[in-house]
Order: structure tokens, then C-alpha cells, then sequence
């Protein structure tokens, strides 16, 4: 079975409504899941995962105005030498918030970060499956994600739209022998959508 590593869930985001969706999504595909602690995702990075998903954000104590981080030099380091060497690697979320943006992390891997969002409402989710014509649309009641994207360096392939405005809510790129793809959707509960379950399957399978 391919190996997939996840480390999700934080202060603002529920670690049991992540792992309930993917277990959902994945249930059908011959995945074994493993979900990882922060202290032990150095070392299961080092296992050579299939896939890695990463959708927590990056402040231990968001509430605290100088919190610590869990993403250090070594952990940036060593997630850009695994996709380098042919990983891959999804970002949803939370994975892309409070991360330094002028870091590895940022600069390399994501190349894009989370601005801000407003109270959560309606959101259409609208584009094109990477490299298909298979079109996108759905709606979720979720957290806008208004997000800052280095266009210039990887592919847009999801936009999101609401009453608070337009941005882009899903890329990827190539880094290296492997593969990044980021998305922004989706927030707790909307995380049960089926709608939404049924994209997320199908960037994993894309994947």
C-alpha cells in the first residue's frame, strides 16, 4: 500500500474533522495513512512517504501575540530535498497560514501564503482540473481564503469568489522530480461537504 504521511490540525482547525475527510476520500484508494505529531514528522519524512499533506498552520499558540512555530530551518529543509527528489506534496488550508514568507517554506515550496479572511459565507470554487478541460464548480459555506500567489512561478488552476470579493484558491508546480499543489479550501465544517470531498479526491488522484 502507498504510504501517505499527514500532519493536520491546529488551534483554529479540527484535527478530527481533517482526519474524518481524508479517511473518507481515501478510504476507496489503497493508501495507508499515517498522521503524525509534529516531534515525529521529521523522521516520516525520512521514510520516503508516496504523499504528504500538511494542513496546520504554522503558530503553536495562535491566541499568544509572539507564538512559537513548529516549522524550523531543518523540517523546510528536509520537506524541499523529499519533494526535490520526487515527493509529493498537498497543502490545504491552514497549511498555507502564518508561515514566515521569507522563508523556504514560502519562497520554494508553497509559493503562496494566506492574507486574511472574513466571516465565513458562501464561496464558489470555480476552475479547471490541472491539465484537463474537466471543469470545476461548486459552492461551500468556508472561510474566504484571500491568499498572495507568485503567479509567475507555478499554475493557477482554482479561483474562489464571494460578496467580500475574488482570489486565487488553488496552484501547482513542479519542484524538482516532484510535484506541489496548494489549495484553500476547506474550513471545518465544510470540510463534510461531499462536494467538496469529491474535489479533494480528485487533486489526490491527479496527484
Amino acid at each position: 500500500m502507498k504510504k501517505v504521511l499527514a500532519l493536520v490540525g491546529d488551534y483554529y482547525h479540527s484535527e478530527d474533522k481533517l482526519k474524518s475527510t481524508l479517511d473518507s476520500v481515501l478510504e476507496k484508494e489503497k493508501f495507508n495513512v499515517i498522521y503524525s505529531s509534529i516531534e515525529v514528522f521529521p523522521s516520516l519524512l525520512l521514510d520516503n512517504p508516496y504523499l504528504v499533506i500538511i494542513a496546520r498552520e504554522n503558530k503553536l499558540n495562535p491566541q499568544e501575540e509572539n507564538s512559537p512555530v513548529w516549522m524550523n530551518n531543518y523540517i523546510e529543509t528536509l520537506l524541499a530535498s523529499y519533494v526535490k527528489k520526487g515527493g509529493k506534496l498537498l497543502i490545504l488550508h491552514s497549511g498555507l497560514a502564518s508561515y514566515k514568507v521569507d522563508g523556504i517554506y514560502v519562497k520554494e515550496i508553497t509559493r503562496g501564503y494566506f492574507k486574511y479572511h472574513p466571516e465565513r459565507d458562501v464561496v464558489r470554487y470555480y476552475g479547471k482540473y490541472p491539465k484537463s478541460d474537466v471543469e470545476i464548480n461548486f459552492e461551500l459555506y468556508d472561510e474566504h481564503y484571500f491568499v498572495e500567489v507568485s503567479t509567475n512561478k507555478t499554475n493557477v488552476f482554482l479561483f474562489s469568489e464571494s460578496k467580500d470579493g475574488e482570489s486565487i484558491a488553488g496552484w501547482y508546480h513542479q519542484y524538482g522530480k516532484g510535484k506541489i499543489v496548494c489549495i484553500t479550501p476547506a474550513h471545518n465544517e465544510a470540510l463534510e461537504d461531499e462536494k467538496y470531498r469529491k474535489f479533494l479526491r480528485d487533486v489526490i488522484t491527479w496527484l
